[in-house]
């Protein structure tokens, strides 16, 4: 549909020019917050922000595997591939170039940020996942753990200051400007709040055994059938 009805172009043709105008007006204002440069704060930032990529998600989703929360790390797998799946297409679509570097500082600690330097820039992945993945884990935990008034402020304050230091890394280390961390957070809420709509009825599918990947794994680890 969007080919036929040419609504890639269209749609880049209204976001690109106005995002890109944003970009290029939110310079000063990045290249003065910058003015706080200390190698601590590159470290701090740096760690961070390969805290919440997807490599370090890749190495992070099969320890919840093996440690038995099943549920959670099926979601959580599924709701990455969602949501990286979409900010990228977003981010195509759009088009819209990162902070000039120079004049700005880019911090590329790991040759992922160097990839990820080379990319669109509109929405921030790495705010749009953060939103997302950790929204998800404090529901679930809210969900299936202990929840009062305590916990529900502690959890919702640490997710909000992680967000927030994730979206202010982001804008440190050169790779996104401010409306690309808005656009990432706001898509974020909104991927999060479809997913908490529709995640019972996902994992229901998943685990039912009606799927292509559960009867892949009964015939695998079924002697009986593969007898048959």
């Amino acid at each position: 549909a969007a080919s036929y009805y040419d609504l890639t172009r269209r749609a880049r043709a209204l976001a690109q020019p106005w995002v890109t105008r944003r970009v290029h007006a939110e310079t000063p204002s990045i290249l003065t917050f910058q003015r706080l440069q200390h190698r601590l704060l590159d470290n701090f930032f740096s760690v961070l922000s390969c805290v919440v990529s997807v490599p370090f998600y890749t190495g992070f989703l099969p320890l919840l595997f093996w440690s038995g929360h099943g549920k959670l790390a099926r979601q959580m797998t599924l709701l990455l591939a969602f949501c990286d799946y979409l900010g990228n297409a977003v981010k195509d679509l759009v088009s819209a170039p990162r902070p000039c570097s120079p004049p700005v500082r880019r911090v590329t600690a790991t040759e992922d940020e160097k990839e990820n330097a080379m990319e669109y820039g509109l929405p921030s992945s790495h705010a749009l996942n953060t939103v997302c993945l950790m929204g998800y884990m404090l529901h679930y935990v809210l969900t299936y753990g202990p929840c009062d008034g305590f916990m529900i402020a502690t959890g919702l304050s640490l997710a909000f200051m992680l967000v927030t230091l994730i979206g202010i890394a982001r804008v440190y280390l050169g790779m996104h400007s401010l409306t690309d961390v808005i656009a990432g957070i706001s898509f974020g809420i909104v991927i999060l709040a479809f997913w908490l709509v529709v995640h019972d009825h996902v994992d229901a599918f998943v685990v039912s055994g009606q799927n292509g990947m559960s009867i892949c794994l009964n015939i695998t680890l079924n002697p009986a059938i593969n007898k048959l």
